[in-house]
């Protein structure tokens, strides 16, 4: 059995205030820091992993290294599993962005599964950039992968063969990670979500957290 850990990055300064990342960057907070070495001290306490793999962002990076703290092994990392490129949109809110591109905001609501925002990368877009990795990661048995919201998504499409419109769906808050479970041709997916009072949540089986 081969298992894939995906796990968001910890929550930033610019989670909080709704501004889209993309190819930008901000600092992880507080919340962000304990969420990211509580991922790797639960993740230490299950398999374990051989190694990572990490998005190349600042805010992937830093969240890595927490993780990494509890499972001590190489990290690789790969401008593959960055965050979608929101183009002219990214560093900003959907309020600003409102303000010069009325247009783009009406193609996200009509067409969420193939609008380019600000000019950036849909869906399709992400898919096509991850898989040539596909191979790579999987030739690791027990593999962590830290990358972002909304390439998770796409990761877990890939895997679980989603149509466009079940991918947009999954949700992955930075304080929750999948776990990928590939077994004879059978692939099972549950996750693993922080409660407010520390602990940890489990939810098995065939389990995607959607909106």
């Amino acid at each position: 059995m081969k298992v894939l850990y995906i796990i968001r990055h910890g929550e930033t300064e610019w989670n909080v205030a709704g501004r889209m990342q993309g190819r930008m960057d901000s600092p992880l907070t507080a919340r962000g820091e304990v969420q990211a070495k509580k991922h790797g001290e639960v993740i230490h306490g299950l398999e374990g992993v051989d190694a990572m793999y990490v998005s190349s962002a600042g805010r992937t990076r830093h969240t890595a290294d927490l993780v990494n703290a509890s499972l001590g092994v190489s990290i690789a990392y790969s401008d593959a599993l960055l965050e979608r490129d929101c183009g002219t949109w990214q560093g900003k809110t959907l309020a600003e962005v409102a303000e010069f591109d009325q247009e783009g905001i009406v193609q996200r609501q009509t067409n969420p599964v193939d609008h380019r925002p600000g000019g950036g990368e849909n869906l399709a877009d992400m898919r096509a950039r991850f898989e040539p990795l596909v191979a790579e990661l999987m030739q690791v048995d027990r593999l962590a992968v830290v990358t972002h919201g909304v390439m998770s998504k796409v990761m877990l499409g890939y895997f679980l063969e989603l149509d466009g419109d079940k991918t947009r769906r999954v949700r992955h808050p930075n304080d929750l990670f999948y776990r990928v479970r590939f077994s004879d041709g059978v692939v099972a997916v549950d996750f693993f979500q922080q409660t407010e009072a520390g602990e940890v949540c489990t939810v098995p089986g065939l389990s995607l957290h959607e909106v």
